[in-house]
């Protein structure tokens, strides 16, 4: 059988000519004859160049540059940045490199006292600190890392929020997970935000999810600035009136302490993370100290007064029980009321939480329990066992208390203490009256440890509340009414004394105060694998 041969092949095509002196052609053959050394220099000229940008007016004003307080917060040489020649998205109006150096972040990993740490710093000076869509992957991106290794997370806030040139597209606005991937830290690693500066919308926001958050004397945070509030709803205001430092510091609760400047901020960061774990996984760091386990504290005799009616300072006995006097206060200016603190004893990670007789009694108002559950909540997720020091009237009563939400905010308080899977010890140092004594960790809580001073006063109301309540009306209308007053106050202290209850076995012991330390200590030791479940639950409902 014959083949026909195919006529119809086609003829080979003619390859068009390169045009050799055109632009691209050069460049591209000039890539080709560069060395590695001459590939490379462009870049490093790049990076050479953010080393010069020009800070002068910050530093005028007495603030460090983003590059300079990450250079501080991190040991010499051991910082790893990541993306330093990024910049500004094309969705931006068109820039230059040199416009929006690092796109206004910097961010990397390094050192800190000999542990890995990654920092996140923006730059307001570029574009005002804002989030860009590149400024936003570059964190991403160290936010994965995190997740993954396991190790702390610094942020260093200070911008305008979004970045208007950018998001005012529907192409642009809030397509990064930045807050759901902060969320997934929140609790496995520690987390710092620290306001340096300004902070607007999402810059404010990362603030509530922080550990930790100091802020520089000049600082504010706000969700909407001035400009938007004039022109929205006509109100005019400062940045200090609105979010400065001092109201979110003393009266809002959002920021955790006032320090002078950047320099004394990036030293706080340092000292606080010194308490924690790198992750949730691992135990606190042990801090060694000569301080003996064994120290009996004698200034506690003198400290506090054996009348119930007088104040004295809590912050004393906390000097005394703790390793070499030193503790980490959260919150200072905010409900001072109650103290919550991270130190050492017997060289072990400890949270102390305790009643402040020198301001308003010791009492527990609405914002006490948003500090206490707060530092409950913090202190559980990191292994950080709690010691209480219980010196308690009450919850604070009153119209404006009910109204402000004593009920729901005081449940809070229980249900943090009642979900705690650490050690959770107790000393009760005088009253210890009310419902509010649950919120400080008594016999009901089931703590690991519920030790009594021999002048501790153990009821569910003050005597003097009891004999008002029960008998104010007869009292008020008899001759003696003031006398027979006291004498019933007298036999319901009587009654309250400590020994009913140690009789009835609802503390474990009445030490002498001078022993505080060394049976906390032994306490802490006997309790360092404390194991506690819970029901199978997907989740708790908070009642906040």
């Amino acid at each position: 059988m014959s083949v026909s041969k195919n006529t119809n092949q086609s003829k080979p095509t003619t390859k068009p000519a390169i045009n050799t002196s055109s632009s691209v052609y050069q460049q591209a053959a000039g890539r080709h004859n560069l060395s590695m050394s001459e590939a490379l220099q462009p870049y490093l000229d790049r990076k050479l160049a953010l080393d010069n940008l020009d800070y002068s007016k910050r530093h005028a004003r007495g603030q460090m540059s983003a590059a300079e307080r990450v250079e501080l917060l991190f040991d010499k040489g051991t910082f790893t940045e990541i993306a330093p020649l990024a910049r500004e998205s094309d969705l931006a109006a068109n820039t230059k490199p040199s416009e929006t150096p690092r796109d206004g972040i910097v961010v990397g990993y390094g050192k800190v006292n000999g542990r890995m740490v990654g920092a996140a710093a923006y730059d307001i000076q570029f574009r005002g600190g804002s989030m860009g869509k590149v400024c936003e992957w570059k964190f991403t991106r160290l936010k994965r890392l995190i997740k993954e290794q396991g190790f702390p997370l610094v942020i260093m806030s200070e911008g305008t929020g979004a970045r208007l040139e950018e998001e005012v597209s529907s192409q642009g606005a809030y397509d990064n997970p930045q807050f759901t991937n902060l969320v997934a830290l929140s609790g496995y690693v520690p987390i710092v935000v620290a306001v340096m500066g300004v902070c607007v919308g999402g810059h404010a926001n990362l603030t509530a999810i922080g550990d930790f958050v100091p802020m520089t004397e000049n600082s504010s945070m706000m969700l909407a600035g001035p400009p938007l509030l004039r022109t929205k709803m006509g109100v005019d205001t400062t940045l200090e009136e609105l979010g400065g430092a001092r109201k979110h510091v003393e009266q809002s609760g959002m920021g955790d302490l006032l320090v002078k400047d950047d320099r004394e901020c990036i030293e706080k960061i340092k000292e606080f993370l010194g308490y924690l774990p790198n992750n949730c996984q691992e135990p606190a760091p042990q801090r060694h100290s000569r301080d003996n386990p064994e120290r009996r504290c004698e200034a506690l005799l003198e400290v506090v007064p054996s009348d119930l009616r007088f104040a004295y300072d809590i912050k004393k006995v906390v000097t005394e029980l703790v390793d070499d006097g030193r503790f980490f206060e959260m919150q200072p200016a905010f409900a001072p009321n109650v103290v919550t603190a991270l130190a050492h004893m017997g060289g072990r990670a400890v949270g102390v939480i305790a009643n402040q007789p020198a301001y308003m009694s010791g009492t527990i108002d609405v914002k006490a329990c948003q500090k206490i559950s707060r530092f409950i909540n913090f202190c559980d997720c990191f292994g950080i066992a709690l010691v209480f020091l219980q010196d308690i009237p009450g919850f604070y009563p009153g119209p404006q208390s009910e109204a402000d939400g004593i009920i729901r905010w005081s449940t809070r308080l229980l249900y943090e203490i009642g979900h705690t899977t650490v050690p959770r010890l107790t000393v009760m140092l005088r009253k210890a009256f009310g419902l509010a004594h649950y919120g400080m960790n008594s016999l009901g809580m089931e703590p690991d440890l519920l030790v009594a001073w021999p002048l501790a006063s153990f009821s569910a109301i003050s005597p003097d509340d009891a004999v008002e309540i029960m008998f104010g009306k007869q009292l008020a209308q008899i001759e003696d009414g003031e006398q027979r007053k006291q004498e019933l106050i007298a036999e319901f202290e009587a009654k309250t004394t400590i020994l009913p209850a140690a009789e009835a076995a609802l503390v474990d012991d009445v030490i002498d105060p001078r022993d505080t330390r060394k049976v906390l200590i032994k306490a802490l030791e006997m309790a360092k694998n404390r194991r506690q479940g819970h029901t199978f639950k997907r989740r708790g409902i908070t009642p906040i």
